[in-house]
């Protein structure tokens, strides 16, 4: 990721962070689909990478981020940047890992 794509993406944590959710997806629509692509590979990348390795007290500790790459996963989706099924299972990543906070 390059640091200008690296900028735009903690712009767009910081509006969810602060829930301007209208402004973060004017936002992402101003953007072309390859780095909106990118935001979400490199994002979901990193939750999958834990998840993977099972450090879910990290995913856990981090929930915001964790909710912050699946709004950007599903808005990815939405504009068919990423395929049904490939979206099924992150869908059931990201729902494991909000059961899990919900068993806590």
């Amino acid at each position: 990721m390059t640091e200008e794509i690296g900028q735009l993406d903690l712009e767009l944590k910081g509006l969810f962070i602060e829930s301007k959710l209208d402004e973060l997806v004017d936002l992402m629509n101003q953007q072309p689909d390859q780095i909106v692509k990118e935001i979400s590979d490199y994002n979901w990348n990193i939750v999958k990478k834990y998840y993977d390795t099972e450090r879910f007290d990290l995913l856990l500790q981090h929930l915001k981020f964790v909710a912050y790459t699946c709004f950007v996963v599903e808005y990815a989706h939405q504009i068919k940047l990423i395929s049904d099924d490939a979206f099924s299972i992150m869908m059931m990543i990201y729902n494991d890992i909000y059961e899990l906070k919900k068993q806590q």
